[in-house]
């Protein structure tokens, strides 16, 4: 169930959602998510199974794993345009509360924008990842450029919601 996950669980819930669809053959990250739920605490047949798989790995045993966890946690997959913008929703949260570079989080947020086809609402972030357009179109400083994306992570957290994604 949705409801027995923390909300860091969720979040790396949100994130390896974000991560397969932009990532189709990302085992290593269901395999981590796997690792990260059972160390802290969430705890299905299926999960530890995931958990304890190893390189070289088999997508399609991977990915059917992955599928039962989610059933176990009766979490259904968004689809993908919503798994990224869930996707994007943690990483500019994160960049937000100081968890990670702001530099990192408008990197992956920008490559969430081009699996999205360019939305409005992540344009700007084309922008911000571009450290020589940000320093020699701009005039940004390196702090400017940070100071830029944090408030564009903090606009942009304030302006999706994660998607929804219990099952029926």
């Amino acid at each position: 169930m949705e409801a027995m996950l923390s909300k860091s669980q969720l979040f790396e819930t949100y994130r390896v959602l974000g991560l397969a669809a932009m990532h189709p053959a990302g085992a290593e990250y269901k395999v981590a998510w796997a690792m990260t739920l059972l160390e802290n605490g969430v705890d299905t047949e299926s999960l530890a199974e995931l958990a304890t798989f190893q390189p070289p790995f088999n997508e399609f045993e991977i990915d059917d794993y992955f599928d039962r966890v989610l059933k176990e946690l009766d979490i259904a997959r968004p689809p993908g345009d919503d798994s990224l913008m869930g996707y994007a929703k943690v990483i500019a949260q994160e960049c937000v509360e100081g968890k990670i570079k702001p530099e990192l989080a408008a990197s992956q947020i920008y490559s969430a924008n081009v699996d999205l086809d360019y939305p409005e609402y992540l344009n700007h972030f084309a922008e911000l990842e571009d450290e020589w357009y940000c320093e020699h179109i701009n005039g940004w400083t390196k702090d400017q450029r940070k100071n830029e994306i944090i408030k564009a992570c903090h606009a942009l957290d304030n302006s999706i919601k994660f998607p929804v994604f219990r099952s029926a």
